[in-house]
Order: structure tokens, then C-alpha cells, then sequence
């Protein structure tokens, strides 16, 4: 073949699609699954494509485009099916062991059938194919031209994991990302690995699109018993490939090139990949772009006003019916939340959810003027024990105290860290206190989040938290909720909690997505 094309041109290559991986992260303005897919059709497939054009290469004998035979392709397709289950077991345990911190991924799950679609058509079709074309159709292919078929699988294997630029991604693959390989060189067919990957990335992508198809599919898929029938897949699929294929032994042709000149790509590629995952970890950070804190507008409301919401869990099953009342009183605005919840335990995409029975009052109160939280109390009351906790701000400082039935009580005090011009916005309220945002397209503003009383990581215990958050503005998007369908204000707050409110004035939350449950409006209105 034309010398162009040797272990240090794809290597160029491959530092070449970890940039362009790089810059696809400041396309986040675009919808979650479209990026995915035009990320890998010009982010990967077009530089794969390019380079065989520069190298003079033809592609179906270069990437050994050709079939694998029906034992092997059933072979192949049974690999990849019980790779998933195993490495998603696998993720969950170096999660546990590593205390790895996830949050935000049930923000990009699809939420319509649409997204449903995208999402499958980016996992099952689109990374199958252009991946696979890339990672084991030109750079093992080259790899195994100067290194051992064992050296290859191993050293295109982790280029692979470093290609996807996570930490814990990247451990689960492993297993994978090997069988690709081995596959690959098996087989001696493209046409095998990809169904491997076809065979792991669909179990994915039913996972993934579970909210607005097969709802029961984690359950399914992700369950001991799958687990147990997907190492026997497994253990089926490479009997059947031993079967169908017989390796061309591949002695390497290609004298290695200056060892300095050959790795450099690697080098660099390893520093941006040790990069990406210190950010990802939490261990290194960007400079923080300058945000103005967020300010709110005087709140316009001069009489009661009362909503009813319902909440669903993970599954989409109604656990609780809201009632809210918002009531200006002198310089501040009194809100209340009553509400009823049901027990469930589901296991859906992202893991398993539980809630139990129990009744829950809230009230807080706030500046009409600013928005400056006042006070506040919860009073949660379950099947065998009552929670209350009731906090105040100063501005400077909030004070909590917390009581349980059991007789235990904490008082707490927590400062704002000098810095008193910051927005302070609290976890039950800030949906109604952000009503009256500033509302334009890719506003982002600066809070701090106080939580009254929830469970601590860092020091292992229960108590108040007080965290910096980004608060961002898109829209308007179209919104169905039980009370009608309308054009509405999406809003972030951190990673993980969204609010929608309608465009029109006065704006009205419309629905709150706490990562966990989902909070619909049903109706309102002034009394």
C-alpha cells in the first residue's frame, strides 16, 4: 500500500478527530441528539474518509468492507448485545467504588418521539458505522501492519477509550472496546465489528429512548437476569465466530518509523484527554466566563393566585397532586405548597428511583420587589416519622433549624461568603421566585443555591448547602402540559433542574423537572 499511509499518519489522524471531539463540546447550543449525529458524519466519518483520499487507499480493501458470513455477523451481533448489560453493571460498581459524581444525565434524555428517534439513529446507525470505519478500518488496520494482531487490538482499543474523552465511559468500554478489536481481526471484516457495536449501542439507545417508547426497557435490560444472559451471549457469540473465521496470520510489513516522530500525535492527544477528565472530575476547572448574578423584576401579582399541579416519577405514573397559593402581603410574597405522595419504586434509564407515602407542607416568603428570600419552613410528614425544618436570611446569613419525630434537632448557621450582591435562590421556591426573570433567548445569569437540609457528600452527613449555580434562558419552545399547549421559557439552574413558564405575561410555571420527578401545571388561577 502507499507509504502515506503508516502508524503515524493515523495517529495524526486520530489527534486530528479528538480536536474536532474538543470543539463539538461548544456546540452544546444545539439539540443534544443533532449533534451527536452531524458529530459523527463530519467530526469522524468525513476526516475518516478524507484521509483515504490523501493516502491514495482504496475502501473496501482497506477497511476489509466485506462480509463476515452469516455465522459471523450472528456471531458479532451476540458480542456486542451482552457486552451492554455487563459493562453497564460494571459502570455502576466503579461509580459506587469511585465515588464518581454523575449528575445532569437525565437532563438529556429524549423527551419526545422525535428526540426518540434521533437518540436511536445517533447510538444504533450513526456511531456504528463512522466509528468503526475510523477506529478499527484504518487505525488498527494500520496498527497491525507494524505491530503484533495483539499489539493492534490493544493500541487501537485505547485510542478508542481515549476517543471518548471520559473517565468512567472509558473504564466500562474496556471490555468492548477490546472484542471490537478482536473481532475486527478475527473476522477479518468491517462489516463483523460494526455489528458488534450495532449489537451494544442498540441495547443503549432502547435504554436511552426508554421515556417516550419502551418505558420497561431499563427493567429489562439492565436487570441480574440480563446481566447472567449476557455473558452467555457473550460466551455464544465468540463460539460462533471461532467457527465461521480463520485469522490470515498478518506479519507486520512496515519497519517502525522514528519512535519520537511516530508518538508525538499520542502524546499531545494524552495530555487533552488527561485534560477533559480532570474538568469532567472536578479536578481542574475553567475560568469562569463573567455572568452578572441574576436579578429579578418586581412581582406584579396583587391578588391570590392558586395552581394545581400533578407530579409524575421517572416512569411518567402521576405519585402526587400539588396545590400552590402565591399571596402578596405588604412588601413580600407568601407561597405555599401543599401536597400528597404516593410510594413507587422504579428502575428506569439512569437507575432506580424510590419515594415513599407522605404528606408535605411548605411556605416561604420573599421580597416582591428583588426577590431576596425572607424565610421558610418544611414539614414532612412520613409513614413512621415527621421532619421540620424552617431556615431565615438576613441577607448576609441564613439560620436553620431542623427537628425529627425521633427527637433529634440541629441548628445550623450559614454565611453568604462575602459576597452580598449575589442572588441567592432556594431549592422548593426559586421556580416562583424566577418567574420574573429578565426573559430572553440565552440569558445566563449567576446565583448561589441554598438547600435547607439534604444529605452532604463531602462530609457525609445531613445538613445545609449553599452552592454556586449557572441560571440559563432559552426559548420560547412549544410546551404541552395537562393545562393546555403553549409557548413557554425553558430555565436552568445548574446541571440538573429545569422550569418552564409561559411566554406570556404574566409568566407562569408551567413545569419544574427536578432530575428526579416531573411537576406539570393543571390549572390556576386568580382568587
Amino acid at each position: 500500500m502507499p507509504s502515506r499511509h503508516s502508524v503515524y499518519s493515523v495517529n495524526v489522524l486520530f489527534l486530528i478527530v479528538l480536536f474536532l471531539q474538543l470543539l463539538n463540546f461548544f456546540l452544546g447550543w444545539m439539540p443534544q441528539y443533532v449533534r451527536m449525529i452531524l458529530n459523527e458524519a463530519f467530526f469522524v466519518l468525513l476526516p475518516a474518509l478524507l484521509y483515504l483520499r490523501w493516502a491514495k487507499l482504496p475502501l473496501r480493501q482497506t477497511v476489509r468492507l466485506k462480509s463476515p458470513g452469516w455465522q459471523g455477523a450472528l456471531g458479532s451481533l451476540l458480542i456486542g448485545a451482552g457486552f451492554y448489560p455487563v459493562s453497564v453493571v460494571l459502570g455502576a460498581i466503579l461509580q459506587v467504588v469511585l465515588k464518581y459524581p454523575v449528575t445532569g444525565a437525565e437532563a438529556l434524555l429524549p423527551k419526545t418521539p422525535l428526540e426518540g428517534v434521533l437518540a436511536i439513529i445517533a447510538y444504533a446507525i450513526m456511531a456504528p458505522i463512522c466509528e468503526e470505519i475510523f477506529a478499527r478500518g484504518i487505525i488498527q488496520q494500520a496498527y497491525e501492519r507494524q505491530f503484533t494482531p495483539r499489539k493492534a487490538i490493544v493500541f487501537s482499543g485505547v485510542l478508542f477509550i481515549v476517543f471518548h474523552l471520559s473517565f468512567l465511559q472509558g473504564l466500562t468500554i474496556i471490555p468492548l472496546s477490546l472484542a471490537l478489536g478482536y473481532v475486527y481481526w478475527r473476522s477479518g471484516s468491517l462489516v463483523a465489528s460494526m455489528l458488534t457495536h450495532f449489537g451494544a449501542n442498540a441495547m443503549a439507545a432502547l435504554v436511552v429512548s426508554s421515556p417516550v417508547f419502551w418505558q420497561g426497557a431499563p427493567a429489562t435490560l439492565l436487570s441480574p437476569v440480563s446481566m447472567g444472559v449476557g455473558v452467555i451471549l457473550v460466551i455464544v457469540g465468540f463460539w460462533l465466530l471461532a467457527r465461521s473465521s480463520k485469522p490470515i496470520p498478518i506479519e507486520p510489513k512496515v519497519a517502525p518509523s522514528r519512535r519520537l516522530r511516530q508518538t508525538w500525535p499520542l502524546v499531545i492527544a494524552s495530555i487533552l484527554y488527561l485534560t477533559a477528565i480532570g474538568l469532567e472530575l472536578g479536578v481542574l476547572t475553567l475560568p469562569n466566563q463573567a455572568h452578572a448574578p441574576v436579578t429579578v423584576g418586581a412581582v406584579q401579582d396583587e391578588s391570590l393566585v392558586e395552581s394545581e399541579y400533578s407530579i409524575q416519577n421517572k416512569a411518567g405514573a402521576p405519585i402526587a397532586e400539588v396545590v400552590c397559593r402565591l399571596e402578596p402581603a405588604e412588601e413580600a410574597m407568601h407561597w405555599q405548597w401543599k401536597s400528597t405522595h404516593q410510594a413507587y419504586d422504579i428502575q428506569v434509564a439512569g437507575g432506580r428511583y424510590m419515594g415513599g407515602d407522605a404528606a408535605i407542607q411548605k411556605e416561604a416568603s420573599w421580597r416582591q420587589v428583588d426577590g431576596t428570600l425572607l424565610q421558610g419552613e418544611v414539614i414532612a410528614e412520613y409513614e413512621h416519622e415527621r421532619f421540620e425544618t424552617r431556615w431565615s436570611f438576613d441577607g448576609e446569613r441564613f439560620l436553620i433549624h431542623h427537628l425529627s419525630s425521633s427527637g433529634s434537632e440541629q441548628t445550623f448557621e450559614l454565611a453568604l461568603a462575602n459576597d452580598k450582591d449575589s442572588f441567592v435562590i432556594e431549592s422548593s421556591t426559586w421556580p416562583w421566585v424566577l418567574r420574573t426573570l429578565p426573559f430572553s433567548p440565552n440569558y445566563v445569569g449567576t446565583a448561589y443555591y441554598f438547600k435547607p437540609y439534604t444529605w452532604r457528600q463531602e462530609t457525609q452527613d445531613n445538613g445545609p448547602v449553599l452552592e454556586p449555580v449557572t441560571v440559563t434562558v432559552r426559548g420560547p419552545e412549544t410546551l404541552e402540559v395537562p393545562a393546555g399547549v403553549l409557548q413557554a421559557w425553558k430555565v436552568t439552574v445548574g446541571q440538573t433542574e429545569t422550569a418552564w413558564y409561559s411566554a406570556d405575561t404574566p409568566h407562569v410555571l408551567l413545569k419544574y423537572d427536578s432530575g428526579i420527578e416531573t411537576m406539570s401545571l393543571v390549572g390556576w388561577g386568580e382568587q
